[in-house]
């Protein structure tokens, strides 16, 4: 009996252990770090209206109003990834994209990495957006009026610089 006791706590710490914690959920997005072919190091945003915007579980950044861009740009883009501040001391990378503002007015595009493709298993890890993981998506009006002059003016130095 003791036996059969000992074995079911052992098994129901096991199954504590193993259920993933409720407040990653909850948790906001604490940094982006941008990387880019035309920056001179990687950006590194806490601007807390951006990260109010970049949610990596509400997907406010991702525009679902009209579809898929109908063909992907042409160019590289830059990589974001999203940092979230679980407890005091556990920052954790949760979610990578990759963002292609058009250098128009026209909407940016963000890509959300597919299967057997780097950063897809972390990324459905945290949440998976079926129809969307695996294509490029637009970028949220909102979010982008953010986000694209920070890239902007950043690359701008670099161009400017000697």
């Amino acid at each position: 009996m003791k036996k059969s006791h000992l074995a079911a706590l052992i098994i129901a710490s096991l199954a504590w252990l193993a259920t993933p914690s409720c407040a990653p959920a909850k948790a906001a997005t604490f940094k982006i770090i941008i990387s880019g072919p035309d920056l001179p190091a990687p950006l590194e945003i806490t601007d807390d209206q951006i990260l109010n915007l970049s949610n990596v579980w509400s997907g406010q950044f991702l525009d679902n109003s009209h579809g898929h861009p109908e063909k992907p740009p042409e160019r590289l883009a830059y990589e974001l990834s999203f940092y979230v501040k679980l407890n005091e001391d556990d920052l954790r990378l949760m979610y990578v994209v990759y963002y292609y503002p058009e250098p128009s007015m026209k909407q940016g595009q963000i890509y959300l990495p597919g299967h057997r493709e780097p950063w897809y298993y972390l990324n459905i890890g945290t949440i998976i957006r079926a129809g969307q993981d695996g294509r490029w998506n637009y970028a949220a009006p909102a979010w982008e009026a953010l986000i694209k002059p920070v890239i902007a003016h950043t690359a701008g130095h670099r161009q400017s610089g000697p």
